[in-house]
């Protein structure tokens, strides 16, 4: 009998895990959205990876750590640098197109906090979009796509998980069992009112794999990039990618000033945590901040993706050659505590991409690591997924068990607010005692355990009051500044 394995999420974390195990089991894939939307399609920056003859493995370990103020797992680490690069070579083999020079060599290109030029484009600024098309395309017919699926919560079994619940394109209930379950459906980005995330990016498996006491980690840690659009309300902040700044852009305020000189020796590439604060001084003062892009040579061509979005709102920056940028949540390098195989608490459950936290970015990711990430951690984790399997016994027919009360109902903060009093709790600055303001606010509501009946939108309110949650605990729970956990009220 074939074995199944679930899948939540369709960006490249999960489609890259479905590639490894295709054809070697049954496999279904759950994706909130349609599956052309995750945080990987809107990802611009590339892959970080030690592909030139001019660079070196342990350039790359080390500019990881120092990004991460060396709270990295560095075993992780090294596997990243390792493995990663492997994995694009298989793709490039399969037929993947990187960008390349004049004479047709892999073209490199420079981004914050990198001591080498590094960085692995396709088609730009479309890298992400690219990559995970191409490997969707990879994966055969066999592979049962469910859309507008909702996962809700685990079916839990002696501490293994043995099912999932999800809400369907109906909002109705369907339980789906297997083998082996992968979480890949992203952090917690919609928290907060600027994000560069996917809309659909509600910190979902996060609650649900802490509802049912899953272990998680480093939640503190958020990631702010520095370089979000600033635009009208109704115009979504996209990233502007880091890669400008590599190519010669400067962050300037309102006079002209460049903001990051003597800030730091690296000045506009420095970390993302030093820029972010940076830029968020400024603004807090009342200036506008922008990317002076006077410098950096065929924009154009080289950043199609946002030059189309710019064009597409009517941005003056083709006479004024400065983009207006704030700051926003990006990345969460906490998450569902794993190995290197992507194993969690949880029997049968394996976690890979955002959601997952092996160590490997510490208190701050590196730029274009996230990609590298989950193509490193993700074939690994099939070869896991594909060991366990091989046991002759099956889960899928046992039989179901779960924590779901009949008697509970939510009692769920307005979204709006929730999401206004965690970007000024949670953000690029913390305050002790505002976050224990904030976790005494959420105590007035209901949002930890799960009534019987509820909707779509309901369940996305409670999953982030819960994750918002575990994550002010977290703050409190580490006393001193951190990378990109900044305190500016310490207790002694």
């Amino acid at each position: 009998m074939r074995k199944k394995v679930v899948i939540i999420g369709s960006g490249l974390a999960g489609s890259i895990v479905a590639y490894y195990l295709d054809d070697q089991v049954d496999i279904t894939i759950l994706t909130k959205g349609r599956r052309s939307e995750s945080n990987s399609m809107l990802a611009q920056g590339g892959i970080a990876a030690v592909m030139s003859p001019f660079d070196n493995k342990k350039n790359h370990i080390m500019d990881t750590l120092v990004a991460g103020a060396f709270h990295n797992n560095k075993e992780a680490v090294d596997f990243l640098v390792d493995e990663g690069p492997e994995v694009i070579k298989d793709l490039i083999r399969k037929g993947m197109k990187f960008d390349c020079d004049d004479q047709g060599n892999l073209s490199f290109g420079l981004e914050g906090a990198h001591s080498f030029a590094r960085i692995l484009h396709s088609g730009g600024d479309r890298t992400g979009k690219k990559v995970t098309e191409f490997v969707q395309k990879q994966l055969s017919r066999k592979i049962t796509w469910i859309e507008f699926a909702m996962a809700v919560d685990w079916i839990i079994e002696e501490n293994e998980v043995i099912g999932v619940r999800y809400l369907n394109s109906d909002e109705r209930m369907i339980t789906l069992k297997a083998d082996a379950f992968v979480l890949t459906s992203g952090g917690v980005g919609q928290l907060f009112n600027i994000t560069s995330n996917d809309k659909s990016i509600t910190g979902d498996g996060l609650a649900m794999t802490a509802r049912v006491g899953g272990q998680l980690t480093d939640l503190e840690f958020l990631q702010f990039h520095p370089t979000l659009l600033a635009a009208d309300k109704g115009i979504h902040p996209i990233l502007i990618s880091e890669a400008v700044r590599g190519a010669g852009a400067v962050l300037v305020n309102s006079y002209g000033k460049a903001i990051m000189a003597g800030r730091h020796e690296k000045e506009d590439l420095a970390p993302r945590d030093v820029v972010s604060r940076v830029v968020n001084e400024h603004i807090k003062k009342g200036e506008s901040v922008y990317l002076d892009i006077s410098k950096v040579e065929n924009f154009e061509a080289r950043f199609p993706f946002i030059t189309d979005y710019l064009l597409q709102t009517k941005s003056p920056y083709q006479n004024t050659k400065k983009i207006p940028i704030q700051p926003g949540m990006h990345f969460m390098m906490g998450g569902i505590k794993t190995d290197l195989k992507g194993k969690t608490s949880l029997g049968n459950l394996y976690a890979v991409g955002e959601v997952a936290c092996t160590g490997v970015h510490g208190a701050n990711r590196l730029a274009s690591n996230s990609l590298l990430e989950i193509l490193a951690f993700g074939q690994s984790t099939a070869q896991s997924i594909l060991n366990l399997l091989n046991r002759d016994i099956s889960l899928v027919q046992s039989d179901e068990k779960t924590e779901i009360s009949h008697e509970i109902q939510f009692n769920l903060p307005e979204r709006s607010l929730l999401k206004e009093k965690v970007s000024k709790t949670l953000g690029i600055v913390r305050k002790t005692s505002e976050v224990k303001d904030f976790i005494a606010w959420l105590s007035s509501y209901q949002f930890e355990f799960l009534p019987e009946r509820m909707n779509k939108a309901e369940l996305e309110v409670a999953n982030l009051c819960l994750v918002s949650k575990e994550i002010a605990l977290a703050v409190l729970n580490r006393h001193k500044s951190l990378g990109a956990h900044y305190l500016i009220e310490e207790e002694q």
